[in-house]
């Protein structure tokens, strides 16, 4: 039964990150699911409630789910001939300026793989310093391999550019 509750905590955290919600509406599913369940199923009740559904427990699934979800992308670069990596830089909803890479990669049965790799913020300015510093951040943190990089595809906006008017790998 303890294996069903932890299964079920997760599916609520994955859609409360999925859907963008507060981390605490964990306890309003649960109080939800408990009243559900007094009119539905009383019998079961002692199952629903040994759910762990507080702020604490969501923020730890969702970390554990995120760091699943990375491990199986790292392990598909891991296995990637070839890839290459589009950038865009763009700024929130509180003007925090954010680089967000994307890879596609084919691996040696000729697979292809296309994720969003990382978002990255860009604190201060968004020079192409900065915007190299973040994109090597990213690529380091995902180990992707140098060398399997076969390109690199930007907006070609002037911080991508440089004064020079040279692409962003010249810079």
């Amino acid at each position: 039964m303890q294996e069903a509750a932890t299964h079920a905590s997760y599916i609520v955290a994955y859609n409360i990150a999925k859907n963008n919600k507060a981390l605490s509406d964990g306890e309003f599913v649960k109080q939800c699911m408990l009243q559900v369940c007094d009119v539905l199923c009383p019998d079961k009740k002692i199952n629903f409630q040994t759910v762990s559904l507080s702020r604490k427990t969501v923020t730890s699934r969702i970390k554990a789910i995120d760091k699943n979800l990375t491990s199986q992308l790292e392990s598909k670069i891991g296995q990637f001939k070839f890839c290459y990596i589009a950038m865009d830089e763009s700024s929130d909803i509180n003007d925090t300026a954010q680089l967000v890479l994307f890879i596609r990669g084919v691996d040696e049965n000729f697979d292809i793989t296309e994720e969003l790799a990382c978002m990255r913020s860009l604190k201060g300015t968004t020079k192409g310093c900065d915007i190299f510093r973040e994109f090597q951040e990213g690529i380091l943190t995902l180990k992707v391999p140098i060398t399997n990089i076969c390109n690199i595809t930007t907006d070609r906006a002037p911080n991508m550019r440089g004064n020079k008017n040279l692409d962003f790998l010249d810079s």
